[in-house]
């Protein structure tokens, strides 16, 4: 038993922990892992178990007689591995954060705002909605165990052993985080242009019938319409998220192929 850890920290304690630091990261941000949607206490428990299940399929032998500004800026690289990774994976998600409230402005709920104990950010009630609608979605695809593997992947073509990123990380990561504000447009667009239309016949009939109050019926009609249209929606949000999963791989491997 003595001879058997005693290789472990000499062969495989540093691959160990590389493991445990790019899983760390990725708990940090990525959907389902990231917030408290996962209680805090319960975090390291989670990280320590995949990293053991993560260890025999890493053949990399990391030997402990590395110095250990080495030791500390491979970990700090794995790390910054995993928190990317955890951040491209959570894109879908600020955009439909994002739609909704835009949704919530469009129907009047700019006022209606809550505090989410998860994020441990005050948000639009819609934006809540409309991401955790996603979030449901992402889970029900089996979305977390695709990222799980896809990190459990990386470590065939990105080692443990890692010491620098390449110079076109920071516009690589930023040109697949701006796509938060893209998918933020594609989602909030219908809703947008079907609450144009909405005003726009509002304007109409308060014309031709002045007797109408257009602030008592506005606010009902408004609120009808697009709740009817993000009923009629929830397909196309399926859809996307679905998407998003197949795509989500390639993005991840954009970034990582930065790393070496």
């Amino acid at each position: 038993m003595e001879a058997e850890l005693q290789s472990f920290v000499l062969t495989r304690f540093l691959t160990w922990s590389a493991i445990v630091s790019r899983l760390s990261g990725l708990f940090l941000f990525a959907p389902f892992f990231g917030g408290r949607m996962i209680p805090g206490a319960v975090k390291p428990l989670v990280v320590l178990a995949l990293s053991f299940v993560t260890l025999p399929v890493v053949p990399d032998v990391i030997p402990i007689q590395l110095p250990v500004y080495v030791i500390v800026l491979m970990n700090a690289m794995n790390f910054t591995f995993g928190l990317a990774a955890g951040m491209v994976a959570s894109v879908l998600f600020y955009g439909l954060q994002f739609a909704g409230d835009t949704y919530g402005y469009q129907l009047g709920l700019a006022a209606a705002s809550i505090f989410d104990p998860l994020t441990e950010v005050e948000n639009v009630i819609m934006g809540q909605l409309i991401y955790y609608i996603g979030l449901f979605i992402f889970v029900a695809i089996k979305g977390p165990m695709y990222l799980l593997m896809a990190i459990q992947n990386s470590f065939q073509s990105i080692p443990p052993l890692m010491l620098s990123m390449d110079g076109s990380f920071n516009l690589r990561f930023s040109e697949i985080m701006g796509k938060t504000l893209e998918l933020g447009i594609q989602i909030g667009i219908p809703m947008i242009v079907f609450m144009l239309l909405v005003t726009f016949v509002l304007g109409i009939m308060s014309k031709l019938l002045p007797q109408l109050n257009v602030f008592v019926v506005g606010m009902p009609l408004k609120m009808l319409v697009g709740m009817l249209i993000m009923i009629g929606l929830l397909p196309v949000w399926a859809d996307m998220v679905f998407h998003f999963a197949k795509e989500l791989v390639p993005w991840l491997e954009e970034i990582w192929n930065t790393f070496r």
